[in-house]
């Protein structure tokens, strides 16, 4: 298996993915963990701001597509991208160049496909607000008769502070605190982290006892779980 990444949407949540893979495959020797080839993408613009503003639409697609398509051809056999947002173009994506649709893990599906297979039907969920005015995930889990519940409009400007201080790799204990609060605020007790920068600050509280109540889902986490199963088959 050679696992591809397409990723640097953001850098420092994509940096998280590379070093989770490195425990979850864990080897005596490197060459026993499967290969990943990771592809950096950091200079593709927003995807928030063309789901917004129809900004760049084009230029993303043309790009996420580029990208894959050099996965794929380098040999990947399983590519994800390591951004909930970006999934909104991968129809597009399909639409320009078909053959890549076998390829491509859509996380999205994958992390319904296991909360279905929990009996979970109704979860909380925080992303981009260009993830969820999208209704990518609303859309998706309907389809496995799963409820999502999304942050109003008034909250928006939280979740791109939280995002923004991964992806300036800058963290305070007031944004730790001010996420741990927002974390609990959610209806519920399923939370997905929808974006991939979340983890990232999620992994730096976890052991807070006040979020024990909550069980936390991480998409990319599934993904590395379902990559792990096929690999040890």
């Amino acid at each position: 298996m050679i696992i591809g990444l397409v990723g640097g949407m953001g850098s420092y949540a994509t940096l998280d993915f590379f070093e989770r893979y490195l425990n979850l495959f864990k080897a005596d020797k490197e060459w026993d963990r499967p290969r990943i080839i990771i592809d950096n993408r950091c200079t593709m613009p927003s995807r928030v701001r063309a789901i917004l503003y129809n900004e760049n639409w084009d230029i993303i697609v043309d790009e996420l597509t580029d990208s894959i398509c050099r996965l794929v051809d380098a040999g990947c056999d399983k590519v994800i991208l390591a951004c909930n947002t970006s999934h909104v173009f991968l129809k597009d994506v399909f639409a320009k160049e078909p053959r890549l649709y076998p390829y491509v893990l859509n996380i999205i599906k994958i992390c319904a496909e296991e909360l279905m297979s929990k009996g979970v039907n109704e979860v909380s969920l925080i992303a981009t607000e260009g993830t969820i005015l999208s209704r990518i995930y609303q859309d998706t889990f309907v389809k496995y008769n799963i409820i999502v519940n999304v942050p109003t409009d008034e909250t928006f400007s939280n979740l791109r502070y939280f995002i923004e201080a991964v992806k300036m790799n800058i963290y305070t204990d007031e944004m730790f605190n001010s996420f741990e609060n927002f974390l609990l605020e959610q209806p519920g007790k399923s939370l997905i982290l929808g974006c991939t920068e979340f983890p990232v600050i999620y992994s730096k509280i976890k052991e807070r006892a006040s979020l024990f109540s909550i069980q936390i889902i991480d998409p990319l986490e599934s993904t590395l779980q379902f990559l792990y199963r096929e690999f040890r088959q």
